[in-house]
């Protein structure tokens, strides 16, 4: 997970909802410092990461949801890279596993 992502996410939330950060460290209970270190990507605890999410009344997911899409979305793009050099006959025999590995997940 992208801790400077997150921190990102957390500011365009924080901005949207017209807080300045130092409202939002006073209603996360946090100070303005750490506040200003987490939106430029630093670690934070669970339980900050809570805080901060009631503070701006969203849920943990919901600032969280970006960077699992993009997780995935990382994934995908080394899945097609180490398929590119495979020949068309290659590439439908892994499609085909894949296919036959998601029959057998049902």
């Amino acid at each position: 997970m992208s801790i400077d992502y997150l921190g990102s996410r957390i500011k365009q939330e924080r901005q949207a909802k017209g807080l300045t950060q130092e409202q939002l460290a006073e209603r996360a209970d946090i100070s303005l410092n750490f506040m200003s270190l987490i939106e430029n990507g630093k670690n934070m605890s669970v339980q900050t990461l809570v805080a901060i999410s009631n503070a701006l009344g969203v849920s943990v997911d919901y600032l969280l949801g970006d960077i699992i899409d993009l997780q995935n979305d990382q994934i995908m793009r080394q899945i097609v890279r180490s398929l590119e050099p495979l020949s068309d006959a290659e590439k439908l025999y892994f499609l085909n596993t894949i296919n036959q590995y998601k029959t057998l997940k049902k």
